[in-house]
């Protein structure tokens, strides 16, 4: 009842008149609630004109902006339920409309796709049928045009069935190897000026430019290593080319560099070749340095073995400097037979004591009274190159030329050096350059028999080359600029055609490492002329060296001296095919870190 009597007691215009003293507008309506961003955009609403650039674009009437009261419940209507005040409309001038008018037909307007689910205008859904603008974007019709491989795939590969001269010679690739000066270009030098190959002349201005050099013992070196940064380095750093003749064959000369920077580079030329020969320094100390862990002789048998060399001649050279000393020929061939025989898995081995620079037992045999005569009386180095057995070429295989060098590059022309690794190829031939497909057609191609300065001409490239060749070679297409390297495969399209991949299985046997290779190991794979980054992607099983058999499902790891199935993906496309459909392009080497780790053959590959 108290209550009730203070209610009933109260003054209200009292009351009313201090509340009309309040202080209402004293702050903004924000302060007292805020909101968010997402419901303040429908505070207020008004209907403006679209700008385009510099100009604007308007409908017939000006429309006024919309009036709303400034009653607290209106201030925060949202857009649906909020009621429009009546807008006063003006009409805008004949002048003025013409303008507009002929500015909308000089500039075709813009086509804005719709997007389902999402509204861009105030059209209703059901008024969308009956606009003009396109209900989605109209697919590219280049979409439909069939991908360059698919292209490739199904080409119509036509061409003739050649058969090489039965009156022409065996050529043989041989790769030099060994380790950094050992003597492997003064040594093919001697041999190449005793063959004729160099006449005396150039040799005499190469001793001229040596001795100003600093470097009078390097003359015969010269002769291949034709750089002005390998004269000066005394060193090898590519792959020098040559070719000489004997009565009985044709052989080409790769010689290698043997510092360990130059390891990718001496597995080009290895991948290349037919045979190889070893050359070790017999200078004591020299030889075990070069064999030790470190030297460069033990890991170059090991990348001919994994690279499919199988014939190798061993030449121990500088035996001048130990007085053509038998009992350390006999040291030295103890040591590398042991090795290259049970570790590296060569067969039979041939070892010839030679001198390099003095010329002794390359071509002739020595004279009597030499120190070598007294314990030697066994082949010289031509003669035991001769002696090489002659390899087997899969002529009558589908195309595949491995690209080493691009000599000349334009956008409708390619000079190249390569090697024919299985099929044969003449001018006209239509071929793709694998991975990109691109297509083209072989302008010409000749023998490189290293006297070439530059590309094949039309006149002398008119020769049909076969596999194991080593061949220059013209090609006419349109072609993106830089885009062929060394690494790219030359092959025919249809059934001939080589599919590129990323993923392939490898049956792998791991070198001496020690580190073991886990899933997801990254290395860099070497396969012909190709180096590309890739990942070891699933570890499938061990194996048993000698029949095969599966030891282990899923190892975790694959230590030293292991063979494994193990699936490897590269970073990009790549040109490799099982090593049943073409030897060179199934064998793969894995380097890390510095030295190789691992080497095998392709088992599949996924395409």
């Amino acid at each position: 009842m108290a209550r009730h009597r203070h209610i009933a007691n109260m003054d209200y215009e009292e009351e009313l008149e201090e509340d009309d003293d309040a202080d209402y507008y004293g702050k903004s309506f924000e302060e007292d609630s805020s909101m968010d961003k997402a419901s303040a955009q429908y505070i207020y609403r008004r209907n403006r004109v679209s700008s385009n650039r510099a100009s604007n674009s308007v409908d017939e009437y000006i429309h006024e902006e919309d009036y709303y009261d400034d009653e607290h419940d209106e201030m925060f209507e949202l857009e649906g339920s909020a009621k429009s005040k009546p807008k006063k409309n003006f009409q805008i001038g004949s002048s003025s409309q013409a303008a507009a008018s002929s500015a909308k037909a000089s500039k075709p307007p813009a086509l804005v796709p719709a997007v389902q689910q999402l509204r861009i205008s105030e059209q209703k859904p059901n008024q969308r049928q009956s606009s003009k603008s396109p209900v989605r974007l109209t697919p590219n019709l280049s979409s439909h045009k069939l991908s360059a491989l698919e292209t490739a795939v199904a080409a119509n590969s036509t061409f003739k069935t050649r058969e090489r001269p039965k009156e022409s010679k065996d050529s043989i690739n041989l790769v030099i190897v060994g380790h950094v000066d050992a003597g492997k270009s003064t040594l093919m030098g001697h041999l190449l000026y005793q063959l004729g190959c160099v006449d005396q002349k150039t040799l005499n201005k190469y001793k001229q430019e040596a001795a100003r050099s600093g470097k009078s013992s390097f003359f015969y070196a010269w002769i291949l290593d034709d750089t002005e940064e390998e004269r000066s380095r005394g060193v090898t750093m590519d792959i020098a080319r040559a070719c000489f003749e004997t009565d009985k064959r044709k052989i080409n000369v790769l010689d290698a560099p043997g510092h360990k920077d130059f390891i990718p580079n001496m597995i080009t030329g290895a991948s290349q070749s037919d045979a190889a020969l070893l050359v070790v320094n017999a200078t004591r100390g020299e030889f075990e340095t070069g064999f030790e862990n470190g030297g460069q002789t033990r890991e170059h048998a090991l990348l001919l073995r994994s690279l499919g060399v199988t014939h190798l001649i061993v030449a121990v050279n500088k035996l001048d400097t130990v007085d053509w000393g038998k009992n350390r020929f006999d040291e030295v061939k103890a040591i590398l037979d042991t090795f290259l025989k049970r570790q590296a898995g060569f067969s039979k081995i041939n070892f010839i004591p030679v001198s390099g620079l003095s010329g002794e037992n390359l071509t002739k045999h020595v004279q009597d009274g030499h120190p070598l005569k007294t314990w030697y009386s066994g082949q010289t180095l031509i003669e035991a190159l001769e002696a090489l057995p002659s390899p087997e070429r899969p002529e009558n295989m589908p195309l595949r030329i491995v690209i080493n060098d691009v000599l000349k590059s334009t956008n409708n022309a390619l000079s190249l050096s390569a090697k024919i690794e299985a099929g044969h190829v003449e001018a006209g031939d239509k071929v793709f350059l694998m991975p990109r497909a691109d297509p083209a057609t072989v302008k010409g191609v000749c023998i490189d028999d290293a006297a070439a300065n530059g590309p094949p001409n039309t006149a002398a490239a008119s020769e049909i080359c076969f596999a194991g060749d080593q061949i220059l070679i013209s090609l006419s297409g349109s072609f993106e600029n830089e885009s062929v390297t060394s690494g790219y495969v030359i092959c025919r399209g249809g059934t001939d055609c080589l599919v590129p991949c990323k993923k392939f299985n490898v049956r792998l046997v791991v070198f001496d490492i020690s580190v073991p290779i886990i899933r997801g190991s990254k290395a860099e794979l070497f396969a012909h002329s190709l180096c590309v980054p890739c990942t070891i992607t699933q570890l499938k099983c061990t194996l048993n060296k000698a029949n095969g058999e599966v030891l282990k499902e899923k190892p975790r790891c694959l230590p030293k001296n292991s063979t494994a199935l193990v699936q490897i993906e590269a970073d990009n496309l790549v040109n490799l095919e099982s090593y049943a459909k073409c030897k060179a392009l199934g064998r793969v080497t894995l380097r890390s870190g510095g030295q190789t780790i691992a080497a095998g053959i392709i088992d599949s590959v996924e395409t």
